[in-house]
């Protein structure tokens, strides 16, 4: 087998729509322009959708090259344009009257803002494992089930959940090359309430975190270490960048290579 990227994204406001890349430059522990925005609240607490379901309902379309935001309801509406910096206060008003509270927008583009910083830089999924549980979910398309997990990085040549290979058991990770990039594979991505809510709409399918466990259950690869992890209710890889790869770029087409693996430090 032969694993290499077919899809690369990133998520430039926190909880926001992706934007789908051919390449994308590494930063410092994560790849420039991921998650380099936030919105936050009065209390210092993030705006997304493991707080509220209105983030679903908020289209979200970017032009990197000029900093822009272009933003609409889903259900329907006018679309408004910000430049993410000198348009800063108009946005965070924008955002204050969609979601009815106080809002800030924070930036940081040290990957400080990722879901866990600095030890996942980015996560990683195959398309087979992706379509191994949509089998689950065939009542929704591909792209939904895509949306739920948020990966950075999508792999194709491989069979459905090739990418658990990429950490060993707890405390054992992987180095790894992709492209010219080297990181390393830390831990399988334990899932929350996020992938249950529709991403359209917002809406939670109480039915979903059981049946996606069956479906893993069911799909579960051989000398799989996933249930040492704790359960089933995992999908994506986490791995870390060192800041020494920062500059590098990663490419649609680049081949991952694993190198070895290593005691990961507590």
């Amino acid at each position: 087998m032969k694993p290499v990227i077919s899809r690369i994204r990133i998520y430039p406001i926190k909880a926001l729509d992706p934007v789908e890349l051919q390449e994308a430059e590494v930063g410092i522990h994560s790849l420039r322009h991921d998650r380099e925005f936030a919105m936050i609240t009065h209390d210092q607490r993030f705006i997304n959708s493991k707080r509220t379901g209105r983030v679903n309902e908020l289209r979200a379309s970017y032009d990197l090259t000029n900093y822009t935001v272009h933003l609409s309801p889903r259900a329907g509406g006018s679309v408004e344009s910000f430049h993410l910096i000198e348009d800063k206060r108009k946005l965070e008003m924008y955002l204050e009257d969609f979601f009815g509270e106080p809002v800030s927008l924070i930036q940081n583009n040290k990957g400080e803002l990722m879901d866990i910083p600095t030890a996942s830089s980015v996560t990683i999924v195959s398309e087979a494992s992706l379509k191994s549980l949509h089998q689950e979910f065939s009542d929704r398309a591909l792209e939904d089930v895509r949306l739920r997990f948020r990966a950075s990085i999508e792999l194709t040549g491989v069979d459905a959940y090739w990418e658990e290979n990429l950490v060993g058991e707890p405390g054992v990770g992987m180095r790894i090359r992709v492209g010219d990039v080297e990181m390393i594979g830390v831990s399988p991505r334990a899932r929350c309430n996020v992938p249950p809510r529709d991403p359209l709409t917002g809406i939670t399918d109480k039915t979903f975190v059981k049946r996606m466990m069956k479906s893993r259950a069911a799909s579960l690869p051989q000398g799989s270490h996933l249930l040492e992890y704790g359960n089933l209710y995992h999908l994506t890889i986490n791995t870390y960048i060192p800041e020494t790869q920062k500059g590098k770029w990663l490419r649609v087409g680049d081949e991952l290579k694993i190198i070895n693996s290593l005691k990961l430090e507590p």
